[in-house]
């Protein structure tokens, strides 16, 4: 059955509509504008990371412009031109950054046409940058903590390294003094604290030894348990040192004898001799993992 003359109007109707629907919806999706009489320049990218056609530009936060092409001309030279409003002419202090609108991986430019009074020229390119992303600024926050770590382990190390220094030379003047002398109720109990003292320095060289002194946490736990340790052995070595200067006790009266000078100088000259002889030939006294010191 023929159609009308309403029909076929209403039909093409129809078809002018569906058509500029189409082509509304096409400029839309590929951010193309119906609008002439804007300008474009070209911004000189070494990546874009992710940056594609109909991306928008932004000045200020504003939607100024979009990313009318995309080309990369070599490596690290990709050519990208924008489109944008007059308003926005780039003088010859503009400049241009690729930045995440979302955590999606959405780009965009940011713009800036620049202040000075000057217009870029037309055919000149702007240089641009590109700002990190979610990934490489998180990349670069682990970097950084890396290296706060490793500085902050070898600070540990040091200070811990001088402790045990320190500890081993008071303890060699311990057991120097107090090797010979007869055995009495302090004797014991420095005995005993430098037995503790020696014991929490092998724990240190198992722990440094097997590897976990990269933990900063558990090195400073050892470290806070090895300085008590250490300060509970200096407040008995001063208990036995008041006790002397007062003559109570077997060290006190000991200390009174004019003999015990002729004997502890005896006893610092064979220390010396051993000392010489350890370093002269240290293969008779240390084994691998071992240290072994023979007074007499």
């Amino acid at each position: 059955m023929d159609l009308t003359y309403k029909q076929e109007v209403g039909v093409g109707a129809i078809v002018l509509v569906g058509a500029a629907v189409f082509l509304v919806s096409m400029f839309y999706f590929t951010g193309r504008s119906l609008r002439t009489g804007g300008i474009t320049v070209d911004v000189m990218f070494e990546s874009v990371a992710g940056l594609k056609q109909g991306d928008p530009v932004l000045v200020s936060g504003v939607k100024k412009g979009r990313v009318a092409r995309v080309a990369l001309e070599r490596v690290k030279s990709v050519r990208v031109t924008l489109e944008l409003s007059k308003d926005v002419a780039p003088h010859i202090d503009a400049s241009a950054a690729v930045g995440a609108m979302d955590l999606f991986g959405a780009k965009f430019i940011d713009y800036n046409p620049g202040a000075r009074e000057e217009v870029l020229a037309r055919g000149r390119s702007i240089s641009g940058t590109s700002t990190p992303d979610i990934a490489g600024v998180a990349q670069g926050v682990a970097n950084r903590a890396n290296e706060l770590m490793e500085n902050a382990a070898n600070i540990v190390s040091d200070r811990l390294g001088e402790d045990i220094h320190n500890t081993l030379l008071v303890t060699q003047r311990a057991m120097s003094t107090l090797s010979d002398m007869p055995e009495g109720p302090f004797i014991k109990q420095t005995t005993r604290t430098l037995q503790a003292t020696e014991r929490v320095m092998q724990r240190v060289d198992s722990m440094l030894g097997s590897g976990t002194g990269r933990n900063v946490d558990s090195i400073s736990t050892n470290l806070a348990k090895l300085t008590t340790h250490l300060t509970h052995t200096t407040v008995q070595l001063d208990t036995l040192l008041s006790r002397m200067n007062r003559g109570e006790g077997t060290l006190g009266r000991m200390a009174a004898d004019t003999m015990m000078y002729h004997d502890l100088h005896e006893l610092s000259v064979s220390l010396t001799t051993l000392l010489t002889d350890l370093k002269e030939h240290p293969d008779k006294y240390m084994k691998p993992g071992l240290v072994r010191v023979k007074l007499f």
